[in-house]
Parts: structure tokens; C-alpha cells; sequence
């Protein structure tokens, strides 16, 4: 992971020192500075712990050089929504291009975009409710516990590979199944 950017699930495990503010400044520089790659970062964290570090989360979010950042999300959501932009941190060139030059998307038409983020729900529905969070419904297939998520990707890889608007009543059918 240190030295190939994956267009794929990948688990790498590394340990980075301190607690609270001070490991999220040192797991921002070590993303920045070690992992090869600019184009999304996934972030997850408690909604409480976003409010106890305050500007700093915000401000560490900040510091971050990558095109997509997602927040309790999948960086794919940047993708998925038009009006964002969607590419490599700026500032790569021809001699270290790593996750490429340029954007797509920007339906917004966003002069120079640097960075998309999204942000999604720390806990699924019905739990999110519990604790004051705001949820999709229903749960969205990136979730681990998403149990329809096979069965909606499969009616959405269908509907990719020939869209139908006949076929959007059996998506949203798998994907509220509970």
C-alpha cells in the first residue's frame, strides 16, 4: 500500500501514534506523505468524536490531498453524484501523474475544483435514530450488514450495462427489502 495505488478493497493496517487530534494530524500526514495516491480517502469516525475535535476535525479535513474524501461514506459517492467533482488531488504532473490530471463531472462547472466530500451516516438505520444522526434508508449497500446489497447491485449492474427505466421499480424493490 506504500507503493501501488489500488483501484480495489484493500485492507492495510498501519499504527500511527497518539490519541484524539493528535493521531488524526498524524494519520493526515501519513496519508499525504507516504500512501501513493490522490484520488479518494475514507474517514470514519463517530459523530461524537467529530464534535469533541471541532475546527481541528474540520481543519485536518482540510489538510488532506486527495480529490475525494469521505466521511462515514464510500469516496464512490463522489463519483456517483454529477454535480461533484471528481478526480485526483490537484497538483500532479506528467513525471508523477499517481492518481491522473484533472477532473470530470463538475456539473456545477466549479472553476479549478480541488476536492469533493461526502459525508454519510456513522450507524445505520434504525440505530442512527437512537442516536440523533441522520440516516439513509434504506441501509445503503456499502454497508457490511446490508442485506439486499447483492441482490441491488446486480439489478444496478444490469441497469448500467442497458439502463431501462422498467428496471427501476425491481431495484428499489431489492434495495427496501429488509
Amino acid at each position: 500500500m506504500f507503493t501501488t495505488e489500488y483501484f480495489s478493497p484493500v485492507l492495510g493496517v498501519v499504527e500511527v501514534p497518539g490519541t484524539g487530534q493528535a493521531f488524526l494530524d498524524a494519520a493526515v500526514t501519513l496519508a499525504n506523505d507516504e500512501l501513493v495516491g490522490t484520488l479518494g480517502a475514507n474517514l470514519i469516525a463517530e459523530p461524537k468524536v467529530i464534535r469533541q475535535l471541532g475546527t481541528g476535525f474540520l481543519e485536518s479535513i482540510a489538510c488532506l490531498r486527495y480529490g475525494t474524501i469521505a466521511i462515514n461514506a464510500w469516496t464512490g459517492l463522489g463519483f456517483l453524484t454529477a454535480t461533484a467533482s471528481w478526480g485526483a488531488f490537484p497538483g500532479a504532473t506528467i513525471d508523477n501523474v499517481q492518481s491522473g490530471i484533472g477532473t470530470v463531472h463538475n456539473a456545477l462547472l466549479i472553476d479549478r475544483p480541488e476536492r469533493t466530500i461526502v459525508r454519510g451516516p456513522f450507524r445505520p438505520f434504525p440505530r442512527s435514530f437512537s442516536h440523533g444522526e441522520f440516516t439513509l434508508f434504506p441501509k445503503p449497500p456499502w454497508f457490511v450488514q446490508a442485506r439486499s446489497a447483492t441482490m441491488t447491485g446486480r439489478r444496478l449492474a444490469g441497469f448500467a450495462a442497458k439502463p431501462s427505466w422498467l428496471k427501476m421499480p425491481a431495484i428499489f424493490l431489492a434495495a427496501f427489502r429488509a
